[in-house]
């Protein structure tokens, strides 16, 4: 017999070997299980996806209704209607958030199913091949004689090459099941990294907009107790606080642009301090109010020109970069108080609702140096009027225009 028909004799000793190498048992109920969880999973995923895309049309018909406020002339009663109509969005945003964060966890633990299937189907499939080549090496290793024997006749020889062609089938079957299997493990592995990372972003989304909340209910009882529901004490208080905003930036910007001027002559005290890269302020990364944010609860009277930064009052406040102190003003106990710092490459930044200051106007400071302490507790000391809570109102001024910090932090 030539050595084809050895190798022929050998995958008919195969076939009895396949059937014998089939699944197992616990393997077979272990992926049955695995699957039918996927599938549990998949069902939850969709009910939570109804529910988020339930609260988006919620979330969008307040918006419709806050544009429409915002739109009519401001009045104590208008503003008392966005601010609920805000706090009502946000809670909306809280749940949609809860209910993502739900989703991203469900579909986490789907792929972790995942991974753990497609690991038991490539190990069947690695040891179903595996076993082939052995058996094949062995029988590869037989007289003959000893192949002749293991077939009563030539017919039953003949007989048995359409098995062959069938356990051909299912050994090719078997290699090409297993790369697939490789390639969805490696897909798993990836999106469940992927899904981890969203998780983060979802959960400082979360605390972010329970930040928010909170301020838009105690904005709320501010304007009501400021006012004590006197329309008119309203428009008075609204006027106070524009022009004092006003003021405020009208001296940032001329105070900057005389800085620069007077630098201007001895470059390299700016330009030594190399390219800015900016670095977070304080501890936290809590946002309460975003950059030109349009639930920014005094938007009526101002633009919000920077982000509100949750810090607990006294957290050492800290310079984002190195630059020179231009301005340092102490607003004391009932006063808006704010430290300033010039930059190289056009930057500026300021620091409000400061409760201590320990740099003075006219010195440099290094980028990580400790130039205050945060604030912003109603009636403490540098609060101002236009707070709620204590956090830190941060800018970034590029060529005396504020942008959004968020483009420069890391």
């Amino acid at each position: 017999m030539n050595r084809n028909h050895k190798k022929i004799a050998s995958l008919l000793i195969l076939a009895v070997l396949v059937a014998g190498f089939l699944m197992p048992q616990n393997l077979i109920t272990a992926q049955e299980g695995g699957e039918k969880e996927i599938q549990e999973l998949s069902n939850e995923i969709k009910s939570k996806q109804s529910d988020i895309e339930e609260l988006l049309e919620k979330i969008a018909a307040y918006e419709k209704n806050l544009e429409a406020e915002r739109s009519k002339a401001s009045s104590l009663k208008s503003q008392i209607y966005i601010l609920e109509t805000q706090i009502q969005k946000k809670e909306a945003e809280i749940s949609l958030n809860q209910g993502e964060i739900d989703r991203a966890n469900l579909e986490i633990k789907k792929t972790e199913e995942e991974l753990l299937v497609n690991t038991k189907n490539i190990a069947d499939k690695q040891t179903k091949v595996a076993a082939f080549l052995r058996e094949l090496y062995r029988i590869d290793q037989k007289s003959d004689l000893e192949i002749i024997i293991m077939n009563k006749n030539i017919s039953d020889f003949f007989g048995q090459l359409q098995a062959v062609e069938q356990i051909q089938s299912e050994v090719s079957d078997n290699l090409k099941a297993l790369k697939e299997y490789k390639a969805a493990l490696e897909k798993n592995k990836s999106a469940l990294e992927e899904k981890k990372k969203e998780l983060e972003t979802l959960q400082q989304e979360l605390d972010n907009r329970k930040g928010g909340l909170e301020d838009q209910q105690n904005t709320k009882q501010l304007i009501l107790n400021q006012t004590k529901n006197s329309e008119a004490r309203y428009q008075q208080t609204v006027q106070e606080l524009k022009l004092e905003q006003s003021r405020i930036n009208a001296e940032i910007v001329s105070l900057e642009r005389a800085i620069r001027q007077k630098l201007s002559g001895d470059k390299s005290k700016l330009s030594q301090l190399g390219e800015v890269k900016f670095i977070w302020p304080v501890s936290g990364r809590t946002i309460t109010a975003y950059f030109h944010d349009p639930d920014y609860p005094f938007r009526y009277i101002f633009e919000h020109p920077a982000i509100d930064i949750r810090a607990s009052q006294k957290t050492p406040l800290r310079a984002a970069a190195s630059g020179y102190v231009a301005k340092v003003k102490d607003g004391g106990r009932y006063g808006y108080s704010y430290i300033m710092i010039i930059h190289n490459d056009g930057f500026a930044t300021v620091y409000g609702h400061v409760n201590a200051i320990y740099v003075k106007t006219d010195q440099f400071v290094t980028q990580g140096e400790v130039i205050g302490a945060s604030g912003g507790m109603p009636g403490t000391n540098g609060a101002g009027s236009l707070t709620t809570g204590p956090h830190l109102h941060f800018e970034v001024r590029k060529d005396g225009i504020p942008v959004n910090p968020l483009d420069y932090l890391p």
